[in-house]
């Protein structure tokens, strides 16, 4: 067993999922969300259909799992961020990742259309996101400001502040970079937060 007191089954089970997340995300955003067949993202992931359904039970858990992933990157990198930085700067910084990949990903346009295409999957990757970001954001608030709702109202202002960035920085007329939006709309809000 691991030091997490994980066993060597739970985390190979772990790395598989992730690995079909991944090739389900790739194919989703390759050829479209409802084009895109359970038989594809099993053979693009080397599995059998059964094996697929071992692991998900539908295409929408597979991208939930996917989503799931860049909100802990997002987690990750806001625990990442220095000490004496204010929560709302810590927050809008753990974003860089999603703005470098927006800046370099040829298919990050893609999956920014996939999620305003599907709110459903966008309420549910937002309900992921808070729960993992509000539990690294909370130390980060004094101590009359850590409780669950206040702690979940802040991460859920900073989400929406993106989702805001990224509607229009889709728009076909968009000129200004995702992060110069993601500042823009996070500015607006700071004084509240």
């Amino acid at each position: 067993m691991s030091t997490t007191g994980e066993s060597l089954r739970e985390r190979t089970r772990r790395a598989v999922r992730a690995e079909i997340a991944k090739a389900a995300m790739e194919l989703f955003l390759d050829q479209g969300f409802e084009e895109t067949t359970v038989e594809e993202i099993a053979q693009a992931a080397g599995i059998s259909r059964r094996s697929y359904f071992r692991y998900f039970a539908s295409k929408d858990d597979a991208l939930a799992a996917g989503l799931a992933i860049v909100g802990e990157t997002v987690a990750e990198a806001l625990e990442a961020r220095p000490d004496d930085e204010t929560a709302w700067l810590a927050l809008r910084r753990a974003f860089d990742t999603l703005v470098h990949q927006a800046d370099t990903d040829r298919q990050a346009h893609a999956l920014g259309r996939l999620m305003l295409q599907h709110p459903h999957l966008q309420r549910a990757k937002d309900a992921m996101w808070t729960s993992g970001i509000a539990r690294t954001l909370g130390p980060r608030l004094p101590n009359d400001q850590r409780t669950a709702i206040h702690v979940e109202a802040v991460v859920a202002s900073a989400i929406a502040c993106l989702h805001v960035a990224q509607e229009h920085w889709l728009k076909p007329d968009a000129r200004d970079s995702l992060g110069a939006l993601l500042d823009e709309t996070m500015k607006a809000i700071r004084p509240f937060a």
